[in-house]
């Protein structure tokens, strides 16, 4: 791989990245609020934390790969790999949650797919048309 889509490569990974923690950011905001107001139960919440990912994980991917795309595949399991690992190792930093081995291996390989299916659907959809000088 040359060295100038390697460096595209890892510029799209990080606009995905960067879409996808900003959706998270804002989701955890709207989620608190529900949690004050609305007193969500904990399944409820951990059900909308779950949504909450798989959505930022989608956007991290079409962000990354956009529609017509290349590397779908690649690109999207990335974005979703790398979203998770950071979500874990925040949290293991914080030094609050217990994580488990299993449940670290789950969480990954769902992001790892999800990402991956998400970014080659990106591929497939159609490109976007450029509006041509006249």
């Amino acid at each position: 791989m040359s060295q100038v889509l390697r460096r595209d490569a890892v510029r799209a990974i990080a606009r995905g990245l960067g879409a996808a923690i900003a959706l998270t950011l804002a989701g955890m905001l709207i989620l608190a609020a529900l949690v004050v107001w609305a007193r969500l139960g904990d399944r409820a919440l951990i059900m909308l934390n779950q949504a909450l990912k798989i959505a930022a994980i989608g956007l991290g991917a079409l962000i990354a790969v956009k529609p017509g795309g290349r590397r779908g595949l690649a690109l999207g399991g990335c974005v979703g790999l790398v979203y998770i690992a950071l979500g874990y190792g925040l949290t293991a930093l914080s030094g609050l949650a217990l994580v488990t081995a299993r449940m670290l291996v789950i969480e990954m390989a769902m992001g790892l797919l999800l990402g991956s299916l998400f970014g080659a659907l990106a591929a497939n959809l159609p490109a976007r048309r450029r509006a041509t000088a006249r």
